[in-house]
């Protein structure tokens, strides 16, 4: 199922190089959007999902988010957690945390496990100031699908910004950072820690 979850990008958020016992939040960007899920979409919803990605994309919220609600109102799509994904994740994008967390608990309604509902889920308590509850809803999808990286960053980023357990962030920063070498930023987050935790 992963790998049907093409599009749904990393969903973790960006921050800025810091300075030793910084606590600068992050910029709270959600993820991307997702293309295409098992998703039992006729062609003319499907055609209407496509479009809404397309809007969103481009920042044309009020459209993408007016054809997905469509969607989850139509019996045919109200079964498929990509359209509610999607909408949270617009929500997100213009700061409506709470229309985000209820599409997201209506995607958890029809798949309590999806690890990308999770995550985003994850984000928009973190984003309210629920962290312990953040925390959890990382863990347990981590418990079920540890390598579902955007989590495992997520993880780290809140941990680390959020709740100071820097042993909790360095455990999960160093997981993902040897799946995704390339990231530089999470190795100089590494970095980071590493001089913080010895300066304790």
């Amino acid at each position: 199922m992963l790998a049907l979850l093409t599009a749904l990008s990393a969903g973790c958020a960006s921050q800025p190089p810091r300075q030793a016992g910084s606590t600068d939040a992050v910029s709270s960007e959600a993820s991307g959007y997702a293309i295409r899920e098992e998703a039992n979409l006729d062609s003319r919803l499907q055609a209407d999902f496509d479009r809404a990605v397309e809007h969103l994309r481009a920042g044309e919220h009020t459209q993408g988010i007016a054809l997905l609600t469509a969607i989850t109102a139509h019996p045919k799509g109200q079964h498929n957690t990509a359209p509610y994904i999607n909408l949270a994740i617009a929500y997100q994008r213009i700061d409506q945390l709470e229309q985000a967390e209820k599409a997201l608990q209506q995607a958890l309604e029809i798949n309590p496990d999806h690890p990308a509902a999770n995550n985003e889920y994850g984000m928009v308590l973190r984003r309210s100031g629920r962290f312990d509850a953040a925390r959890a809803t990382y863990e347990r999808v981590l418990d079920k699908y540890p390598d579902y990286l955007p989590a495992r960053k997520n993880l780290g980023i809140l941990c680390d910004l959020f709740l100071g357990d820097l042993d909790c962030a360095l455990e999960h920063y160093r997981i993902y950072s040897e799946a995704v070498p390339e990231d530089a930023v999470v190795t100089l987050w590494i970095a980071d820690l590493q001089n913080r935790r010895g300066m304790q």
